[in-house]
């Protein structure tokens, strides 16, 4: 047990030392959500109990962003430099090391996002609250887990096709548009209304937003965990699944 814990820390370290020198970081997790404040900031000022909402929503729309190129492309990056196979064999499980990597990845993430939106909405003027600091903290924590959870099931595109990009690029701007982030939910069409709630993201946008506002509920955090435990779930599956299948048939790219 404590040889696993090590290789998750290991491998944990590793992912946040290798994005601080990724450009991607600076692009999905700096300018991104600050392009998207100043857009949706200049296309209509949010009042006093929106303002916070706002900033809420273009973060975790950023953070999408992030999980499918940054925590998703964990697999891809290991490819290109030529360190897929050690990850998919060796004496520790293969899905610890990819869980360390894309939590890693996620946790870099989301303290970049953080102070991009924080300074972007500052220098905007900006009216925040923070009315419950201790669950925004616990909707935090539950962001980064399902951040992690969604990157590992993104990051199984890449294990054995060259075409994780173009998939990459089908996920993103769906979840943009009908996630329930930067849209809200009664904007969408009825026949689509339903579709973010399978985004635990959409659920962590209401606890952040109750945390700051002062009217918080448990209902959307406890969504939000069970999402989140269905998305490890699904992923663990599927790469554990494509792993076999790949050493199995001999497909597994590595180049």
């Amino acid at each position: 047990m404590s040889g696993a814990l090590w290789m998750f820390a290991t491998a944990f370290g590793m992912e946040q030392r290798a994005m601080r020198r990724n450009p991607l970081l600076l692009v999905n997790s700096g300018m991104l959500p600050a392009v998207f404040l100043v857009i949706a900031v200049e296309t209509g000022r949010p009042g006093p109990g929106d303002a916070t909402e706002l900033v809420v929503a273009v973060m975790l729309t950023a953070l999408w962003g992030s999980t499918v190129w940054m925590s998703g492309g964990v697999l891809r990056r290991e490819r290109s430099f030529g360190t897929l196979a050690r990850c998919v064999s060796g004496v520790w499980s293969p899905y610890l090391v990819l869980l360390g990597k894309s939590l890693g990845a996620t946790v870099t993430s989301v303290a970049a996002i953080l102070v991009s939106t924080g300074v972007t909405a500052a220098a905007l003027g900006l009216p925040l609250s923070m009315a419950h600091p201790a669950w925004i903290a616990v909707s935090l924590l539950v962001l980064v887990c399902s951040g992690t959870a969604l990157g590992v099931l993104v990051s199984c595109l890449f294990l054995v096709t060259r075409n994780g990009l173009v998939w990459s690029h089908a996920l993103m701007y769906p979840v943009f548009a009908v996630g329930g982030l930067l849209i809200p939910t009664d904007a969408l069409p009825v026949w689509l209304r339903w579709a973010p709630e399978l985004l635990s993201l959409h659920w962590i946008k209401d606890c952040l937003v109750d945390g700051a506002t002062g009217g918080i509920t448990v209902l959307p955090l406890g969504v939000a965990v069970l999402l989140t435990l269905g998305y490890a779930a699904v992923a663990g599956l599927a790469y554990h699944r494509s792993v076999q299948r790949s050493r199995k048939e001999g497909t597994l790219d590595l180049a």
